[in-house]
């Protein structure tokens, strides 16, 4: 499994899915989100525009009832009845009564939606068409001005309800406009309202309600909401700023689209009530269609990676094949190139790399063989420190049996100089193994200085635990000796500082000779030594080799005062190196 997921046709299948995915999913998201939205738009200007086709409609009705209403108090021969007294000709309110009669029954029967008319007179004078006096309002206690909407609930006689919207509005005296001589209640029957504007209005089957302009529901589709206030059920504060228009809200944890008109002379409005989740039913075919086009785009992907795995692919698993034959130290090997694309060309690089390789190895093998005869020479040529080592020594022994005591001294400085050079082939020693060869340099140029110079060595015990490399200070004392105080033509002093600080490891050579300028020292570090000598540049490319361009020598000098030489270098020990 680990083989296939790092393969480069699994890693190219599933960057090209990623892609498609990537490109298909943001665009058909988006477009899914637009269509969303302009299908709920449109519904919504839909719904507004039967909304306000209902709101018309109850306008139209409800102008027809409060016209109805005004000729009634504005009917001489309701006046009559309802100001009528004892002493009112019998015969004439006979004949009022009759004319009020006729009208009500004509009214009653021409509105269907109207369900009855009932008159109440200061003079205890009543009409009633439907035998509703017990479920009237209580009009005494009602303080009507012009003329109110109530709505009511009626009992027939049978038992069963009836919900209405009742009119109710003052009679007045036409002569004492102030003088209230009764009242006038017109109940629509809400069933038969519900359906005549449903009758007016087209393709609408939603819940919905009319309020009044307190937001009490007057009719709606679900009876059970008459008479309660909508504001208590959602937020109408939108419905206060526009006279129509449409917003989302929440009712018993579910969005809904609330689409609302008003009736302009009552204050009334019509409001829909649509689930949210029922807008975007349509926007299903849109799903499947992006759904349909991401699979023919995998499909596409899937014809695509065909195509690719035999014409690259497949060239490239070869060219793997043979690169795991050279891995193996078979380098003669050869692959067909075909065509003239970036593979080809790469087919060809690699065979003429391998045919490269093949003849560096044969080069390498031919070196190889020399090297061997070379340190097979080195070996036996290794018999000539040996040699020199038996010398010193036969010297050191004839100079004691002759008593030349300092000679002894020289000759045997000498040779234990000559075997920490040649002895050991490491170039990396302990500070210990320096200081002893250096001890032995030290010693010959006593010998042949005198009391010209005083040499003066401090070495911290600490530091000759820690490794450097070969020949670092003997150089340096060397140049001191040499460069400073023969030049100076007069005694002098080398003092020689070894310690460590912070983790680095220092060296310092002072001497009290000649000094030099500035110039003269950055040349010295620039320039080989000449003689092949073991020169200043060539202790500090050395340092600087094996610890790290950050370390290396530092020269102070001032001319006719002396030289400071400082060698940094890390405090390792034998298990820090690698």
């Amino acid at each position: 499994m680990k083989k296939i997921s790092s393969s480069l046709q699994f890693k190219i299948m599933v960057c090209t899915i990623f892609l498609i995915v990537l490109s298909s999913f943001p665009i058909g998201i988006a477009s899914y989100i637009k269509s969303v939205k302009i299908v709920e738009s449109k519904f919504a200007f839909s719904h507004l525009h039967t909304v306000k086709q209902i709101a018309s409609s109850l306008e139209l009705i409800t102008n027809d009832i409060r016209e109805a209403s005004l000729y009634f108090i504005q009917s001489g021969d309701l006046r009559q009845l309802l100001k009528s007294n004892l002493e009112t000709n019998l015969q004439e309110l006979e004949k009022a009564r009759v004319h009020v009669n006729d009208f009500l029954t004509y009214l009653v029967g021409e509105k269907p939606y109207i369900h009855s008319i009932y008159i109440m007179g200061k003079n205890n004078t009543i009409f009633d068409t439907y035998g509703i006096k017990d479920q009237t309002l209580n009009l005494s206690n009602i303080n009507v001005q012009s003329f109110e909407w109530f709505p009511n609930v009626i009992t027939s006689r049978a038992g069963i309800l009836t919900y209405v919207i009742s009119l109710v509005r003052p009679i007045r005296d036409i002569n004492n406009f102030k003088k209230l001589i009764g009242y006038l209640e017109i109940n629509i029957d809400e069933k038969s309202l519900f359906e005549e504007v449903i009758s007016l209005s087209s393709n609408f089957s939603e819940n919905f309600v009319i309020c009044n302009q307190n937001y009490f529901i007057l009719s709606s589709t679900e009876k059970t909401l008459i008479g309660k206030n909508l504001a208590k059920m959602i937020s109408t504060k939108p419905m206060e700023n526009f006279e129509q228009g449409f917003f989302y809200t929440k009712l018993s944890g579910k969005t809904f689209l609330i689409t609302y008109s008003t009736i302009k002379p009552l204050g009334w409005k019509v409001v829909s009530f649509v689930e949210k989740d029922r807008l975007v039913a349509e926007n299903r075919a849109i799903q499947s269609y992006l759904f349909i086009t991401i699979l023919l785009a995998l499909f596409a992907a899937f014809i695509f990676l065909v195509f690719f795995q035999n014409t690259i692919l497949y060239p490239l698993k070869q060219l793997r094949i043979l690169i795991d034959h050279i891995s193996n130290q078979n380098f003669d090997v050869y692959m067909q190139p075909r065509g003239n694309d970036e593979v080809s060309k790469l087919i060809q690089a690699f065979n003429s790399m391998s045919a490269k390789l093949n003849e560096l190895m044969n080069q390498v093998y031919i070196a190889t063989i020399k090297q061997k005869e070379a340190e097979l020479k080195a070996l036996q040529e290794r018999i000539n420190p040996h040699f020199l080592y038996n010398t010193l020594d036969t010297i050191y022994w004839t100079a004691r049996l002759e008593g030349a005591k300092n000679a002894c001294i020289l000759v045997e400085a000498l040779s234990k100089l000559f075997r920490s050079i040649l002895a050991n082939k490491s170039n990396i020693i302990t500070v210990k193994e320096e200081i002893e060869h250096l001890n032995s340099y030290i010693l010959i140029q006593k010998v042949r200085y005198q009391d010209l110079i005083e040499f003066s060595l401090n070495v911290q015990s600490q530091a000759l635990c820690y490794k450097t490399v070969k020949l670092v200070l003997q150089p340096i004392v060397e140049n001191a000796i040499y460069h400073g105080i023969e030049k100076s033509g007069k005694k002098g002093k080398i003092s020689i500082e070894v310690f460590t600080k912070e983790e680095k490891l220092y060296f310092i050579v002072f001497d009290t000779g000649a000094g030099a300028p500035k110039e003269v020292f950055e040349s010295a570090l620039k320039n080989d030594s000449p003689n092949g000598k073991i020169g200043l540049k060539n202790v500090n490319d050395r340092i600087k080799l094996a610890f790290g361009n950050e370390y290396g020598m530092e020269i102070e000098s001032t001319p006719g005062l002396g030289t400071k030489v400082t060698v940094v270098q890390p405090a390792l020990r034998e298990g820090d190196l690698r």
